[in-house]
């Protein structure tokens, strides 16, 4: 009888010790490895509005234009982007793949540096645009693209890293690392249309928590920690 009795309150000991110990004890034991580690990882969140990879440039105007993109670095506009050009008479529209762009309406000639402008975005559009006006009174109206954002949810201060979609070995970030502490977000502005994000643990040799391929721009991350439900999944996964 009593080695049933100690054997059971061996068992009752082991019992309590992973009830409460059990949720954070794995991630205790491995924290500083540098090398992901079963039940230590992190979960990533990604919210996006439904938006079309095109974008719509419509001509609401009284006139007949033609209408020039340029890339969002070229602030002066001196070479169209390829495809761009459209000649829109009023109530047409064209589509173009969706990004930051600067734009110039000018009255259609043979010859392009002939053409008269007649307006030019003030910033980088990625949204839809819309032409309205008539010849004296032409305006480009859009917004930018969302920047996307990073929340961090966790109780640590987490690293993040985008890599270009192509890059396998996630070895060369194609933008500078950024550090978030807790409860705090950081928004990205010159995100492309899709890259690939990695979650750290900062240390000495950063520990890899989570990588999420495929990451489309204007979207809203957050990362949190994976509760005791998620760990319990992971056990008979």
């Amino acid at each position: 009888m009593k080695k049933v009795i100690g054997f059971l309150s061996i068992i009752l000991v082991i019992f309590l010790l992973i009830y409460f110990l059990g949720p954070n004890l794995l991630p205790r034991l491995t924290r500083d490895l540098p090398f992901p580690t079963r039940g230590d990882q992190v979960k990533v969140e990604i919210k996006r509005l439904d938006i079309s990879p095109d974008m719509t440039i419509t001509n609401s105007s009284k006139i007949r234009v033609r209408v020039y993109a340029y890339d969002a670095k070229d602030w002066v506009r001196g070479i169209a982007r390829a495809g761009s050009g459209w000649v829109l008479n009023p109530g047409q529209s064209a589509s173009y793949p969706r990004d930051n762009y600067h734009f110039k309406v000018v009255i259609p000639k043979d010859i392009s540096i002939f053409e008269p402008v007649l307006a030019k975005s003030e910033g980088g559009i990625g949204s839809d645009v819309v032409i309205t006006g008539d010849q004296k009174n032409i305006k480009i109206s859009g917004q930018p693209k969302k920047n996307v954002t990073f929340t961090n949810r966790t109780n640590e201060i987490l690293k993040i890293c985008a890599f270009n979609p192509g890059d396998a070995l996630h070895i060369i970030p194609s933008t500078p690392c950024w550090s978030i502490g807790e409860d705090r977000t950081v928004e990205w502005e010159k995100a492309p249309r899709m890259f690939t994000i990695k979650v750290f643990r900062p240390q000495l040799l950063d520990k890899p928590l989570a990588t999420e391929s495929n990451v489309l721009d204007q979207s809203d991350i957050v990362i949190r920690s994976r509760g005791i439900w998620d760990r319990i999944k992971d056990l008979f996964s």
